[in-house]
């Protein structure tokens, strides 16, 4: 899709959780109310390695 006068192009839908828009702050905020990796992936539908490297990389940029 092209908004008019501009010439990029936006991914409307997503086919991998992970970069979806808001993605990277649901895993921290179910990180800070007591969810564990396990289960933070199995409702978000994503990986237990992307929902740790995600709380590892937010941990570091702080």
């Amino acid at each position: 899709m092209t908004p008019k006068g501009c010439q990029r192009t936006f991914q409307l839908n997503y086919r991998y959780n992970g970069h979806k828009p808001g993605m990277k702050e649901k895993i921290v905020d179910m990180a800070m109310n007591g969810s564990g990796v396990r289960d933070t992936g199995r409702v978000l539908g994503l990986g237990i390695n992307t929902v740790m490297r995600t709380l590892k990389n937010s941990r570091q940029n702080k």
